[in-house]
C-alpha cells in the first residue's frame, strides 16, 4: 500500500510549464495555488523563462537543489517522459507527479505507447504519477488547489474521486449553490499509475473524508478495487456513479480515456456485494452527496414525515409504500394523543403528520420538539409548500436547529422564488433540501440500505490456490488441444465435487450398444465438443420410446450434425429448470451465474451473478431476487423447492472453479430440481478450458 500523504500534503511544489502569460495552463495552476492559501515553497520550471514575476524560473527540475515533494506537469505530451526522468535523477529525487497534459491513450495507439512508458517509469522507480489527462487535485484542509479549476471551494466531509476532470469541475461549481463542501477532490484521468484503488486506500485513513464519492468509466485492477472498497465501505459510505453501461457509453468511454469495455452486470454484482451506494445518474449522485454531507446516519428504516400540504404527504406515503427498504413509522396511541393536542382540528396526528396549510413556524417547532423527544433515532423528512401563512425562512431555521436531534433530517421545500432564501439557509446549516418528496426518499432509501447492509468484516475476492492440481481428464483434453470436455470427462470432475450429473450411456455407433442397458423412454444427444448448442443444431431428440425410434433418431441426428460421439440418458420426469454457470471475468476473476433455465433462458434473462467467496445465507438472499423466486418458495399451494440443495450445487461449482484454474467456463443448463424430495439432476453441462 502506497504512502500518499506527502503527495496530497506537499510542503513544496514545482510547476513544470509555469508561465507568466494569462490563460496559459501553467499560469492558471500558479494562480490557483496562491489564491487558495497554501503555505509552502513554490518553484517555477520552464526553460523559456528566467523569471516569472519576482520569482526565479528554473530550466528543469534537476536544477532545483531543494526538496520537491510534488511536481505538477502541464506541458505537451511528447515532453512529459523526459521531465519525469529528469525529476527522478534530481537530488533529492522527486517521487510525486501530477501529469495534467493530455495526448496519451485517449488519442489512440501512439498515445497509448506514450502512456505505457510512463507506467513503466513509475513501476521501475517506485514513484507516484497521477494522470495523465487529469485535472489535478484539491486538498481543502491544506488549502491547496493543485488544479486548473478556478474559483474558491468550501471545505467539507466528502471526498470526490473522478475519472473525468470536467465532471469534477462541474461538481465543484454545483457544490457552491448546494452548500456542499469537499475534503479532497482527486481527478485520476487515464490512470497510468495511480488509480481509484490507490486513492481509496488513502482516503480510508483520512478522517476528514467521511464520505467517498467516485465517478468511474472503468475499473483498472478488479482485485485491488474490491479490497480497497471492501475496507472503505466498512468505515464510511462509498457512492459510485459508473459510466459506460451501454454500448454507446462504452464507445464514448473508449474515446474519452482510452479504456476498454467491461462487463457491467458483473460490476453491478461487485458493487452490490461490497455494499456500495450506486448512483444511476449525475442528479442522483449529487443528491446522495448532498444528503451524506449533512451527516445523515439513519438508525432506523421507519421514516417520519411532517408536512403542511396533504398532497405532498400522500406522494411521500406512496414512495415509501413502494420501497423495499423504507417504512412509515407507526406512532403509539399515547404519542398520537399528545401530538393531537398540539395541532388544530383537521390536522392529522398520523404519519405523515399534516399540520395544515395555515401552519406557522411555531406549529412546525412544536411538532418537531415532540417528535425529537420520542423518536430521535428515526429519519425525518419535513415538507413545506409556501402558502399564505407560511414563513419559509423561519421554518428553515427551526429545522436547522433540530438537525442534530434526529439520526437524519432532510427537507423538501417545494416551490420557486418564495423559498430560495430558505433553501440557502438550509444548505448553510447543513440540511439537505430536495425538490420533491420522491427524490428525497429515494435518496434516503439508498443511504438506509447502506447503513443496514454494512459488513462487520472487509469483503474481498476469493484467492486462487497457489498450487492447483491438474485433473487427468483436463490434462488429456489440453494435450489433444481440445477446449471443451467430453461428457465422460465432465462426469469425472463433477463426481469429485458431488455435482449430480444425469446417468448416461456413451457410444459412437449403435452396433456397439448393449441394448439391455437402455431404459425407455430415453433421450439421444450428441457428445461432440464442436457442437455447442445442441438444440439449434438438432442434436437432441427427446422421449424415444423403443429401439426402432432410437435407430431412427440416431440416423436423423447423424445426418443433421455429422457428429461421431453420442450419449443416451433416461427421460427424466419434469421439474423446474435452472441454469448455473461460471465465467472468468477479465477484471474480477471467476463469477457464478444462477437463474431460470431451459430453452428460453436467453430470452427470459432471469438470472443473478454471484461473486465468490459465497456462503449459504448470501446465496439464499440473492436467489430471492429472481423472478422465479415465488415458484421456488412454493406458489398457489405447490410445495417449495430445497434452497439448501441449490446452494450446495453453487458452492460445489465455486470450489471446482478455484481448484481447476484451467477451466474457463462452466455451463449447466438445465439443472432439473424437484419439490417432491427427489434429488436434483444436471441434464446438460459444458466445461470449457483456457
Amino acid at each position: 500500500m502506497r504512502d500518499l500523504e506527502p503527495f496530497f500534503n506537499p510542503k513544496s511544489i514545482a510547476v513544470v510549464g509555469a508561465s507568466p502569460k494569462k490563460n496559459k495552463l501553467g499560469n492558471i495552476l500558479i494562480e490557483n495555488i496562491q489564491r487558495a492559501g497554501w503555505r509552502g515553497k513554490l518553484f517555477y520550471v520552464n526553460p523559456s523563462h528566467s523569471r516569472i514575476g519576482k520569482s526565479k524560473c528554473y530550466a528543469n527540475l534537476s536544477e532545483v537543489k531543494q526538496r520537491i515533494d510534488l511536481a505538477l506537469v502541464a506541458i505537451p505530451a511528447l515532453a512529459v517522459k523526459s521531465v519525469i526522468e529528469d525529476g527522478i535523477k534530481a537530488r533529492p529525487k522527486i517521487s510525486n507527479f501530477v501529469v495534467i497534459s493530455s495526448g496519451f491513450k485517449e488519442i489512440g495507439k501512439e498515445g497509448k505507447r506514450r502512456e505505457e512508458k510512463l507506467s513503466r517509469l513509475a513501476k521501475r522507480h517506485s514513484i507516484n504519477i497521477l494522470g495523465p489527462n487529469c485535472l489535478g487535485f484539491i486538498n481543502s484542509k491544506a488549502k491547496l488547489n493543485a488544479t486548473f479549476a478556478s474559483g474558491g471551494f468550501k471545505s467539507g466531509k466528502v471526498a470526490i474521486v473522478s475519472q473525468s476532470g470536467a465532471l469534477a469541475v462541474a461538481l465543484l461549481d454545483w457544490a457552491k449553490n448546494a452548500s456542499v463542501g469537499f475534503s479532497k477532490v482527486v481527478s485520476i484521468g487515464n490512470k497510468a499509475d495511480l488509480d481509484e484503488s490507490h486513492i481509496i486506500n488513502h482516503l480510508i485513513k483520512d478522517n476528514d473524508a467521511q464520505v467517498i464519492a467516485i465517478y468511474l468509466e472503468d475499473i483498472k485492477n478488479g482485485r485491488e478495487f474490491v479490497q480497497a472498497v471492501g475496507k472503505a465501505a466498512q468505515k464510511k459510505p462509498v457512492v459510485v456513479l459508473k459510466a459506460g453501461r451501454t454500448e454507446a457509453g462504452k464507445r464514448a468511454v473508449s474515446s474519452h480515456t482510452g479504456s476498454l469495455a467491461q462487463d457491467e452486470e458483473v460490476i453491478r454484482a461487485i458493487f452490490n456485494k461490497l455494499n456500495i451506494i450506486v448512483a444511476e445518474n449525475i442528479s442522483e449522485f449529487q443528491n446522495l452527496i448532498k444528503l451524506l454531507s449533512s451527516e445523515a446516519s439513519p438508525e432506523k428504516k421507519e421514516v417520519i414525515v411532517v408536512t403542511n400540504a396533504g398532497g405532498p404527504g400522500v406522494l411521500a406515503s406512496d414512495c415509501i409504500g413502494k420501497s423495499k427498504d423504507l417504512k412509515l413509522l407507526k406512532f403509539t396511541n399515547d404519542f398520537r394523543k399528545k401530538i393531537k393536542k398540539l395541532l388544530p382540528i383537521g390536522a392529522s396526528e398520523e404519519n405523515p403528520i399534516d399540520i395544515l396549510g395555515d401552519a406557522d413556524p411555531d406549529r412546525y417547532k412544536k411538532a418537531l420538539d415532540r417528535l425529537s423527544a420520542k423518536y430521535k433515532e428515526y429519519p425525518l423528512l419535513v415538507i413545506l409548500t409556501p402558502q399564505s401563512q407560511t414563513d419559509p425562512d423561519q421554518v428553515a431555521k427551526i429545522i436547522s436547529r433540530h438537525k442534530d436531534k434526529f439520526s437524519s433530517v432532510a427537507a423538501c421545500f417545494m416551490g420557486g422564488v418564495k423559498i430560495n432564501k430558505a433553501k440557502n439557509l438550509l444548505g448553510f446549516n447543513g440540511v439537505a433540501n430536495f425538490d420533491s418528496p420522491g427524490i428525497a426518499l429515494r435518496t434516503l432509501e439508498k443511504v438506509v440500505r447502506y447503513r443496514f447492509g454494512k459488513s462487520k468484516r472487509a469483503i474481498g475476492l476469493r484467492e486462487q490456490p497457489s498450487i492447483a492440481k491438474v485433473s487427468p481428464c483436463i490434462k488429456k483434453a489440453l494435450g489433444e488441444k481440445r477446449k471443451v470436455l467430453f461428457w465422460e470427462e465432465v462426469n469425472d470432475i463433477f463426481k469429485k465435487y458431488g455435482l449430480p450429473l444425469a446417468k448416461s450411456i456413451i457410444f459412437d455407433s449403435l452396433e456397439k450398444l448393449n441394448t439391455e442397458d437402455i431404459f425407455y423412454p430415453c433421450v439421444l444427444k450428441t457428445n461432440d465438443p464442436k457442437i455447442i448448442h445442441r438444440w439449434e443444431k438438432k442434436g437432441v431428440i427427446l422421449n424415444i420410446q423403443d429401439e426402432e425410434e432410437l435407430k431412427s433418431a440416431f440416423q436423423r441426428i447423424k445426418k443433421s450434425t455429422n457428429a461421431s460421439r453420442f450419449l443416451i440418458q433416461p427421460m427424466l420426469k419434469t421439474g423446474l429448470e435452472l441454469i448455473i454457470g461460471m465465467k472468468r471475468d477479465k477484471t474480477f476473476g471467476p463469477v457464478i451465474i444462477c437463474g431460470a433455465g431451459g430453452t428460453y433462458a436467453e430470452i427470459l434473462k432471469d438470472r443473478l451473478i454471484l461473486i465468490p467467496p459465497l456462503g449459504d445465507n448470501e446465496i439464499k438472499k440473492k436467489i430471492s431476487g429472481l423472478k422465479i423466486y415465488p415458484v421456488l418458495k412454493g406458489f398457489r399451494g405447490e410445495s417449495g423447492y430445497d434452497l439448501n440443495e441449490i446452494a450446495k450445487i453453487l458452492l460445489a461449482v465455486e470450489n471446482m472453479t478455484f481448484e481447476n484454474p484451467q477451466v474457463s467456463e462452466i455451463d449447466i443448463n438445465p439443472l432439473m430440481i424437484y419439490n417432491d424430495g427427489s434429488q436434483a439432476q444436471i441434464l446438460d453441462a459444458k466445461v470449457y478450458l483456457n
